[in-house]
């Protein structure tokens, strides 16, 4: 049986939000910090090897010396940078976009000022379907309803999602799930397994092989987010999409 109750949102994830939410409003700010913050590496040398370069043209040379081999050094770094720049700025625009849509969201949950906390008692065991970017997984919610995740394997190694690696490791497997869900982005933020392992029926997960039988599941379903809790029995859900592979 599912439950969900609000609560407080965690410390730790308040700061995340409260970091995200003070991302710069103009992507020119965002630009010039990513410069000056030596995330490119040419700008990051241009930036150290400067002034020693001049230090000892300056020393072997003096000050005319030091003027015209400053100048040059100058045009071909900040020409080296504006090439650079060109071809990194459609990346820039992107990581822009991308940080705006997460400051908007985090503002919204902050104004909310709680998350929501969800409890699964299983009764019997997940079914899981692999694809090339992850894991879907389907749990019995109870009162005819099915709970939904997409477990995306690319954010393995960014802090964020622990659900990959509970899977891969088989402890998905256990009866009670709890995890802790923002009100607006509805992003999981912490997610646990405990209790004893369900007895499984299916040893190996079957797979999505391809991008239109993923696409074909997905509207079947009414496109849920991760999280979601569809509205049709748990039994229901696995046969259709037992059809569609």
């Amino acid at each position: 049986m599912l439950n969900t109750d609000r609560v407080a949102i965690p410390a730790q994830v308040e700061v995340r939000l409260k970091r995200s939410a003070q991302f710069v409003d103009n992507i020119m700010d965002f630009a010039r910090e990513d410069l000056i913050g030596f995330r490119r590496p040419l700008a990051a040398t241009f930036a150290f090897t400067a002034p020693l370069v001049m230090a000892f043209v300056y020393h072997s040379g003096g000050l005319t010396h030091l003027l015209q081999v400053g100048a040059s050094y100058l045009i071909v770094g900040f020409g080296g940078l504006y090439l650079v720049g060109r071809q990194a700025w459609p990346r820039l625009v992107d990581q822009f976009e991308a940080k705006s849509v997460e400051k908007r969201r985090a503002i919204a949950d902050l104004k909310c000022g709680f998350s929501e906390l969800s409890f699964l008692n299983l009764s019997r065991a997940p079914r899981y379907f692999e694809h090339d970017n992850g894991v879907l997984v389907f749990a019995d919610a109870g009162d005819f309803r099915t709970l939904f995740f997409s477990i995306d394997n690319s954010n393995r190694n960014s802090g964020r999602d622990d659900r990959w690696n509970l899977y891969i490791n088989g402890e998905l497997d256990r009866r009670v799930w709890r995890w802790l869900r923002l009100p607006v982005s509805r992003d999981i933020v912490k997610f646990s397994t405990e209790a004893s392992k369900l007895p499984t029926v299916h040893s190996d997960p079957q797979r999505i092989r391809s991008v239109d039988a993923w696409e074909a599941i997905n509207v079947s379903l009414g496109e849920p987010l991760d999280g979601s809790i569809i509205h049709r029995p748990f039994d229901e859900v696995v046969e259709s999409v037992e059809r569609m592979l």
